[in-house]
């Protein structure tokens, strides 16, 4: 009896490792696990010059922010434009860390989303003109 106890015992631990290996804990911030790539999007830019900070909002989720990793790299494009403008945007999405841990110890979601954007291009959109 204490052979079959000690290999039940055994085998509710051991179970779980030979039924699969742990998921891989997607990462948070700029330059780790790309979640997305904007390709030409449309999106709605808003910056700021003096404190070298820049952010979007885009038509295909109203309920997100999007903030640059690299505004200071971006400013000489950004000013071309006014704040509020609509333009076209490239580069690669990543979770913004303060969101994505609010978002796990919430018990309810958020519909409001926060990312990381690493840009890579900004152009004049010319749609409808």
């Amino acid at each position: 009896m204490k052979i079959i106890y000690k290999a039940l015992l055994v085998a509710i631990f051991t179970f779980p490792l030979l039924i699969g290996s742990c998921k891989k804990q997607t990462r948070c911030g700029c330059d780790t696990d790309v979640l997305d790539t904007l390709v030409d999007t449309p999106v709605m830019i808003y910056y700021d010059e003096v404190n070298k900070s820049a952010q979007f909002s885009a038509s295909f989720n109203a309920y997100a922010s999007y903030y640059f990793c690299n505004p200071t790299e971006m400013m000489p494009q950004l000013t071309k434009f006014e704040n509020g403008a609509v333009v076209l945007l490239s580069g690669k999405v990543f979770y913004e860390c303060n969101y994505m841990y609010q978002a796990s110890n919430s018990y309810y979601g958020s519909m409001y989303q926060a990312y990381m954007v690493t840009v890579t291009s900004i152009k004049e959109d010319l749609y409808g003109n």
